[in-house]
């Protein structure tokens, strides 16, 4: 099975330098209570709880060129988690440029809420390089032979 460690050290990379150069503060992994009334864990909240994000890694197409559904669910769920929360503003920061264009995609299309915004966050080329390796064992392990 896949090792994801190398994602979780691109989101702790986010979290820890994107993220604070873009909007001046630290963040950090919180869960946080819903309009619902639930709890979700979200992966980067501002130290005055005013911004919060969900961070992907994913890109928009799968090994094989198809559009990578699964990936593209996973950020739909995160927008409804995002949606219920208070806060200022919301995000989804991506690294992968595929993924961010795709999105734009959907937003034009009208497939995005207006509260959702997007950010690519261009990680270290040595970090990109371990992921996209990363994601390549990943796919020879679901692809058929």
């Amino acid at each position: 099975m896949a090792h994801t460690g190398v994602q979780l050290e691109v989101e702790d990379w986010v979290r820890r330098e994107w993220l604070p150069k873009e909007f001046g503060q630290r963040f950090s992994r919180e869960r946080l209570g819903l309009s619902s009334g639930g709890v979700f864990d979200f992966d980067a909240v501002s130290a005055d709880e005013k911004i919060i994000a969900s961070i992907s890694t994913s890109a928009a197409r799968t090994a094989t060129g198809n559009l990578a559904g699964g990936k593209l669910n996973k950020i739909r769920s995160d927008m409804l988690f995002l949606l219920m929360v208070a806060c200022d503003r919301r995000f989804i920061v991506l690294t992968d440029e595929t993924m961010f264009q795709q999105l734009q995609k959907e937003r034009s299309a009208g497939r995005v809420p207006p509260s959702i915004e997007f950010k690519h966050a261009k990680i270290p080329a040595d970090l990109e390089r371990r992921l996209a390796s990363s994601q390549e064992i990943a796919s020879r392990e679901v692809t058929p032979d």
